[in-house]
């Protein structure tokens, strides 16, 4: 079990709950925490993350009634009638976060969904937890109308951060209340998650150094669910970065062989117009990068996920192609140098995306280095690219366009190859308004049209990408024909 020292003693607990406005007397519907009494939870991987009690019964709980649509109210305090410390020390920033189980699960196994996450507030300069002190300490948060009817628990969270510099874990200050919910249009639930599991120590959301722009803290847990399939995606806080690389069955160490990312690095890159579309990385030519030996027209396996170890790829609502590119790593990426060696976009018969397998595969996808491509170092270019957003061109508002996530790694290629193969530049390769890249995933589009260059074959480079345009089409003839040729005729 992990331990930290916090200057601070100003806890905070859950009091009181009720709905629109109006909170029952203390502790009703709410699960006691006896162990904890005001204290934080400190340990993620701890049973007691679900509601700073690890084993409880709800059976003589009283049930809090509130309307599908209609808001619960929950209220903190620091201990009863304090006068000094009403709420929890001001000094105590950080993101309010709320989730429901369904109460026949007890909050044990895949069980949660989220309902609520407020961060920080950069028109008034205040991150949630000080919106609450303000407030007395309420919240009222909203009940999903499009979930089933029935009773749940409600898992409120607040989060203090720590302190700039120190390096250490927020403290985590969980509580969980028993409401019956009528009313409820769904007939099933949103996609579930485990408490503990959905935070990790290490993870960006946990540790986010306050002396850093709060306005780019990173919303730790699952994507958030909303009544509306559109903007519960648009609310959508799961991404995923170049986390492994596998080469001829041989898995390698995390970030081995990796550019070094952003900070926030599992992040996507909004503008296609930035330099950062390269690579996403904070230094192109970093000196501690290890070069990786990969034969030509060997296997390389790219592993993407959202925050290290074996955490999941993407959000399944991050739906998009996915592609991989090579350079010259002495070209810096920079020019008409990146040639496409895979691409995936989407079936339109089985409404199947590239991400959508990847997400079943966790993760993982398949590549070959091009068998006739001169031997020495390149760049290797995975990227993701999710389209939830891309209904609207880049620009139109700040969440709108495309989300790309890019990721490079070091490799030198061997073999006794001579193909330059010809290449576009990146950024450059795509723009906002491309077919491939403003594309409305909810007007029930059955083609999409994968953005950038024909992928590269090897045996055509041909001095031009037109000339690996033309090969590739010659090459699909040539398939159709064979197939056509080979076709049995049928006997009378």
């Amino acid at each position: 079990m992990l331990s930290f020292t916090f200057h601070a003693a100003a806890h905070t607990t859950l009091f009181y709950a009720g709905a629109n406005g109006k909170v029952n007397d203390q502790g009703v519907c709410i699960v006691p925490s006896p162990k904890y009494g005001n204290a934080p939870v400190l340990d993620l991987d701890s049973e007691d993350m679900r509601c700073r009690n690890s084993d409880f019964s709800t059976k003589d709980i009283e049930r809090c009634p509130v309307e599908a649509g209609g808001n619960l109210t929950v209220v903190w305090r620091h201990i009863h009638n304090s006068v000094k410390v009403k709420v929890m020390s001001y000094s105590h920033n950080g993101p309010c976060i709320i989730m429901m189980a369904p109460l026949e699960s007890n909050g044990k196994g895949d069980a949660w969904f989220k309902i609520y996450e407020e961060g920080y507030d950069s028109s008034i300069k205040k991150w949630c937890t000080n919106k609450v002190i303000d407030n007395d300490g309420y919240l009222d948060v909203k009940i999903p109308e499009n979930i089933p009817s029935g009773e749940y628990l409600v898992r409120t969270e607040l989060f203090a951060l720590p302190q700039p510099g120190t390096g250490l874990n927020s403290q985590q200050y969980p509580n969980c209340v028993v409401v019956s919910v009528a009313g409820g249009k769904g007939s099933s639930l949103p996609e579930l998650y485990p408490i503990p599991g959905i935070y990790k120590f290490g993870d960006p959301g946990v540790m986010f150094d306050r002396g850093k722009d709060p306005t780019t803290y990173p919303f730790p847990g699952p994507p958030l669910f909303t009544d509306s399939p559109a903007a519960a995606l648009r609310n959508c806080h799961a991404h995923t970065y170049l986390t492994h690389l596998t080469i001829n069955g041989t898995k390698l160490e995390e970030l081995r062989c990796t550019l070094p990312l952003w900070d926030n690095e599992n992040y996507p890159v909004l503008d296609p117009s930035s330099d950062d579309l390269r690579c996403k990385t904070s230094d192109m030519q970093s000196t501690k990068t290890e070069t990786c030996w990969v034969p030509a027209g060997s296997k390389v396996t790219l592993h993407m996920t959202e925050s290290g170890g074996e955490s999941r790829f993407i959000s399944p609502s991050h739906r998009g192609p996915i592609l991989t590119y090579m350079a010259p790593l002495e070209s810096n990426g920079e020019g008409n140098v990146w040639f496409k060696i895979y691409e995936d976009g989407y079936d339109g018969d089985s409404d199947v995306w590239a991400v959508d397998k990847i997400v079943k595969a966790k993760g993982y996808w398949d590549v070959t280095i091009p068998s006739d491509i001169a031997p020495g170092d390149y760049l290797l270019r995975g990227e993701v690219i999710a389209l939830h957003e891309a209904d609207r061109v880049y620009g139109a508002d700040d969440s709108a366009g495309a989300q790309y996530y890019p990721g490079c790694a070091r490799i030198h290629v061997t073999g006794t190859g001579t193909a330059k193969p010809p290449g576009v530049p990146i950024p450059g390769a795509y723009k906002p308004n491309d077919p491939g890249i403003h594309y409305n995933l909810w007007d029930g589009l059955k083609t999409y049209t994968i953005p950038g260059p024909p992928v590269y074959i090897p045996g055509a480079s041909g001095g031009s990408v037109a000339a690996n345009a033309a090969a590739a089409s010659l090459k699909l003839k040539l398939k159709l024909k064979l197939k056509l040729k080979l076709k049995p005729r049928l006997v009378p």
